[in-house]
């Protein structure tokens, strides 16, 4: 979770959205207030976003380590349960961490939600896992001319209770294939949303705080 104090009753203020909001309300003294240092917080834990961000190369690869040792320990009987669960405490905390770390806050779909995404004049249908401002993440199944990283592409977004599509142009960051358990033949892409206007902009960040468990009571800006 996000947090920053409000400079009226120096109380502090919680959201997942701080990193894009310039000024917020204080649930304390009910006063709107400006944004300004930002810290993420995980149980017992709190760091400014800046500290993190200077290290942030450090807490992937710490992630990595203790996922693959608590991998290692699951088809091992003689680990204890309390050990298994302490591991996987450790390791929701640190992606919490690093969930902090983003510009922005990604909205992850609970519905099955299909993106058109129209690259060198071929069409298809995309799954939406999630969205921010900033971009999404898209599953694709397996097809001839799989989308490569870099590459420029443009999605018809019709999102639920908005009536007017959103187009948008984005270029590829990332491809992953899935796991085989989960889907031999699918890949999950990463775009980033490039010179989204203002409107746009707006559809997608209503969808979201209107998506999110966070009362939109609390954003002003």
């Amino acid at each position: 979770m996000l947090q920053t104090n409000c400079p009226k009753c120096k109380g502090v203020i919680e959201s997942p959205f701080l990193n894009e909001l310039r000024s917020a309300k204080c649930s304390q003294c009910q006063e709107i207030v400006t944004v300004g240092d930002v810290f993420v917080a995980t149980g017992e834990f709190t760091i400014h976003r800046e500290d993190l961000h200077k290290q942030i190369s450090r807490y992937e690869r710490l992630l990595r380590e203790v996922e693959a040792e608590r991998s290692m320990m699951a088809n091992d009987q003689t680990v204890s349960s309390k050990t298994i669960q302490s591991f996987d405490q450790f390791c929701l905390s640190l992606r919490e961490l690093l969930e902090g770390a983003r510009s922005h806050f990604r909205l992850e779909m609970t519905r099955d939600i299909y993106v058109q995404i129209d690259s060198d004049n071929h069409k298809s249908k995309v799954k939406l896992i999630d969205i921010s401002t900033g971009g999404a993440s898209l599953e694709c199944e397996m097809f001839d001319n799989l989308l490569r990283s870099k590459a420029m592409v443009t999605l018809q977004i019709t999102l639920p209770k908005f009536h007017e599509p959103i187009s948008a142009l984005a270029k590829v960051v990332w491809v992953r294939r899935m796991t085989r358990e989960l889907a031999e033949e699918h890949y999950r892409i990463g775009v980033k949303f490039v010179n989204l206007d203002e409107k746009a902009r707006t559809s997608i960040w209503s969808f979201i705080t209107n998506g999110s468990v966070e009362s939109p009571s609390f954003l002003y800006s």
